[in-house]
């Protein structure tokens, strides 16, 4: 079968790359950790999710941290990379994995309690549509958890790799889907947007 444009992106295939080495460079092991560190500090106290995906799962890093918080979850992880995937499968086969853009998850409606997603945000193609889909596979009373980059100051004229959306613009496109904004904030003196949405109903 043949694998659709969006997956064979210089974008993804950078990822594609660098996927059996991308655990064990420094920044994954010093950066990352801290990111995913701070997207499971802004789950809401108190839930006990049952199923929990992360939209652009990469090696499955954070499924692993998630499944520390709640042993008995079921996980699924999905992403472009394939490399990434395989990774993620040697690592953590206790999950399950997918490959697919955020704009296409191939779950179903209703189908999870807890979405996450760390640094992937300004990689996807169609931003909306990836809230959306992320709105669609939540159950009602279910959160999305969203940390991604943010450059303030002008900053995001200079790094210009990837779509980085400002706060107000996440917060319409979280709205706009249908999601309930329970939280925004700026963490790491500005460098990372963290937003956390529910579903109502």
């Amino acid at each position: 079968m043949k694998m659709p444009l969006q997956l064979q992106s210089e974008d993804v295939q950078s990822f594609e790359r660098r996927s059996n080495s991308y655990e064990n460079s420094f920044l994954f092991n010093f950066f990352f950790d801290w990111i995913q560190r701070i997207a499971l500090d802004s789950i809401p106290k108190g839930i006990s999710p049952e199923n929990i995906l992360d939209i652009g799962c990469g090696t499955g890093r954070l499924l692993r941290k998630a499944a520390k918080c709640w042993p008995a979850a079921r996980l699924t992880g999905v992403d472009p990379s394939e490399g990434m995937l395989k990774e993620a499968r040697r690592l953590t086969p206790q999950a399950q994995f997918q490959l697919s853009l955020a704009e296409t998850l191939p779950l179903p409606d209703g189908s999870v309690d807890l979405v996450l997603s760390t640094m992937s945000f300004h990689h996807w193609q169609d931003q909306f549509q990836g809230v959306q889909q992320a709105r669609r596979v939540l159950c009602p009373g279910g959160f999305f958890v969203l940390v991604d980059i943010w450059l303030p100051l002008g900053l995001g004229k200079i790094f210009r790799h990837g779509r980085k959306a400002p706060p107000a613009a996440v917060r319409e496109m979280f709205t706009r889907a249908g999601l309930e904004i329970q939280a925004q904030r700026r963490v790491l003196a500005n460098f990372l947007l963290v937003t956390v949405g529910s579903r109502s109903g």
